[in-house]
């Protein structure tokens, strides 16, 4: 496995940490925290999940096809 593969596949961790940091902060309702802010939260986490799914995806197809 390449340096580049091990990158990513951390980058998607790292994704994978904020995204679940993001979302178990979220509480509403909370004084100060608006419906939209709270909805903004939670496809901000969603996004991040998302994204590191990518991340360890590409890395399993680079991986099996020999593509390092």
């Amino acid at each position: 496995m390449s340096l580049k593969l091990v990158v990513i596949w951390i980058i998607g961790g790292l994704l994978l940490a904020a995204g679940t940091w993001i979302i178990s902060n979220l509480e509403f309702p909370r004084i100060g925290v608006t419906e939209t802010q709270f909805t903004i939260g939670l496809v901000i986490g969603l996004v991040l999940y998302l994204m590191a799914g990518l991340a360890w995806i590409s890395v399993a197809v680079a991986t099996r096809s020999g593509h390092e």
